[in-house]
């Protein structure tokens, strides 16, 4: 069973490299990792406690604010998207 979802997974990520989606082709030009300590910076808050879901990756979130912008989503859209898609995976 765990086999079958894998090996789906991976058909999933081929497909996607195939038709080279815009954010696939932001990775080959933008250097993201150079605005990690900005962001950092910026989305750095101390956490009360450790139980629950822990914070996205400040990487992660600039993309999909990046991908917001390019495509005028709505917060609402983005929410939607984020969890039927791989592309913002990092």
């Amino acid at each position: 069973m765990e086999e079958k979802k894998v090996g789906e997974l991976e058909q999933r990520y081929q497909k996607l490299e195939s038709k080279k989606t815009l954010l696939m082709k932001l990775d080959e030009t933008v250097p993201w990792s150079v605005f990690r300590p900005i962001l950092e910076q910026v989305h750095d808050k101390p956490r009360k406690n450790n139980p629950g879901r822990k914070p996205i990756d400040a990487i992660v979130m600039f993309k999909m604010l990046v991908l917001q912008q390019l495509y005028n989503i709505t917060s609402v859209m983005k929410n939607w998207s984020t969890r039927s898609m791989t592309d913002y995976r990092s």
